[in-house]
């Protein structure tokens, strides 16, 4: 009996451990990059998990980032939505390489290149 409750514990242990590794195969999205259609918008991501758009290198949204396998979601602290301008949550997908970030919304897939790594 001790032994079932020793082989027991050990697997939840080895379960509570487990659980806590994260995938950081997001950390592909630091940095700033540039939009390749429309080379006057920029997106920059940081390890902290912010982020920040550019428009004519002007800051015009920002607020937390949260990755999850390849969507990612936006929500934004500064005001979004058009006409109405309230906060709101925005859930994309992506794919990131080294020098190509491609995030995908409702109307299609935009292009992005790298421009610098951030903090």
């Amino acid at each position: 009996m001790k032994k079932v409750r020793l082989f027991i514990l050990i697997v939840i242990g080895i379960l509570s451990l487990t659980s806590c590794i994260v995938d950081d195969s997001w950390l592909g999205l630091v940095g700033r990059w540039q939009d390749v259609e429309n080379p006057s918008f920029e997106l920059e991501f940081t390890k902290g998990g912010k982020f920040n758009e550019y428009l004519f290198n002007g800051l015009i949204g920002y607020g937390d980032f949260y990755p999850e396998g390849d969507i990612i979601t936006l929500h934004y602290e500064s005001p979004c939505g058009g006409e109405n301008q309230v906060s709101c949550d925005v859930s994309l997908s992506f794919t990131v390489t080294e020098e190509t970030l491609i995030i995908t919304d409702n109307q299609g897939d935009i292009r992005f290149s790298k421009v610098s790594s951030s903090q």
